[in-house]
């Protein structure tokens, strides 16, 4: 075994021009892709000039770490995590996330770090800190209050169908909403008209074209009509650049959404489902979105032997063509903002003519990305 003490330490930024190329050529010889969320700061160790081990930051991420094999054991790994972990907390930033392969568990647990989901064979999400079962825990409050707000609306109703009504799945929908669309609209429909309950977490990353508070808004407005629907924020733990950080490169499908998907999927039906009483969840099929269409492929594959029901509902169609958010956001982009009101609700067109949209009207105008 090695030492570490005489390694050369080099902090990115500020980069050399040979680092990026360097790491990622480092890291595919080792099975892994370069992190896809833009590294903020970088460790990287040398001996004698040459790569020997490398870890980088990406908000509370820690991902891209990897150590060459003549040092495995030398406690280089946790070297580079305490860096990452140091510079982190100059940030502010307490609760981390460690992406790694399946060898690594208990390398981290030294450092209190759990795990909160695993893509088989393939990846670990790694936890420091209870932010999974405080979430559950804030959330499941959430549900509790709304399934009593509903038992009371009901209470003539229930005592003549409560055979119906327990045979009827709580169902979950993860939507982002980018904006809330009729499209989004006719899913959660389908949904409640199938279940005793339906619980909508709104995508909470602020990664779209349209903020996460206006889009909570506007779902949480639109089905409000529903009796049996109850809107709650996202988190970390459900399509999140923690848990699913290629979601939001929709055009960039490939090994490592799989892997990222797989590991959304698995926290979701392992951890989320069980905790809320969740039994069902709904998505739309997808035929634009190759990202999507890799996430709703591993929901499928992981949900049902967990005890999870996947539903895939068909897309709403207008004039042939699927409603979508992209083409709201396209009309917006070509300066056809009237074309897009046949597919919005009125909460949301409502929104979109208001004086509070216009700098987010200006900003997707101005924009090139599809998200």
């Amino acid at each position: 075994m090695s030492s570490t003490n005489s390694l050369e330490l080099r902090i990115c930024p500020p980069f050399m021009p040979e680092d990026g190329p360097e790491i990622a050529a480092f890291l595919r010889a080792r099975g892994l892709e370069p992190p896809q969320a833009q590294a903020e700061y970088t460790v990287s160790f040398l001996d004698d000039g040459r790569l020997v081990g490398t870890g980088s930051l990406s908000g509370r991420i820690i991902q891209g770490l990897a150590v060459d094999d003549s040092l495995r054991g030398a406690g280089l790994a946790l070297r580079i995590v305490s860096e990452l972990e140091a510079e982190a907390a100059r940030r502010g930033r307490t609760r981390l996330f460690i992406f790694t392969g399946p060898g690594n568990r208990d390398i981290f647990a030294s450092l209190g770090y759990r795990q909160i989901a695993e893509a088989r064979g393939a990846a670990l999400l790694l936890e420091k800190g209870g932010g999974l079962e405080q979430w559950l825990s804030e959330i499941g409050a959430g549900l509790i209050a709304a399934r009593e707000s509903l038992a009371a609306a009901r209470e003539a109703t229930v005592r003549e169908t409560a055979g119906l009504e327990k045979a009827r799945p709580v169902s979950a929908l993860v939507m982002n909403c980018n904006p809330f669309t009729i499209g989004h609209l006719h899913l959660v429909r389908t949904a409640a008209a199938a279940s005793s309950l339906v619980v909508v977490l709104v995508v909470r990353e602020d990664a779209s074209s349209f903020p996460f508070d206006v889009r909570f808004r506007l779902v949480s407005e639109g089905v409000a009509p529903l009796s049996n629907v109850v809107v709650l924020p996202g988190s970390d733990y459900i399509v999140s650049r923690a848990t699913f950080p290629t979601y939001f490169l929709k055009d960039k499908a490939g090994e490592a959404s799989e892997v990222h998907a797989r590991l959304d999927a698995d926290l979701f039906g392992r951890r989320i489902a069980p905790a809320l009483g969740l039994t069902r969840r709904y998505v739309a099929d997808e035929p634009y979105s190759p990202v999507t269409a890799v996430y709703n492929r591993a929901l499928a594959e992981t949900l049902p032997p967990l005890g999870v029901e996947l539903v895939e509902i068909p897309r709403l169609e207008l004039g042939g063509a699927a409603v979508s958010a992209s083409a709201v956001r396209r009309a917006i982009r070509e300066g056809r903002l009237g074309d897009a009101r046949s597919i919005v609700p009125p909460c949301t067109w409502q929104y979109l003519n208001s004086p509070e949209a216009r700098s987010v009207l200006e900003r997707i105008a101005a924009a090139e990305s599809r998200h």
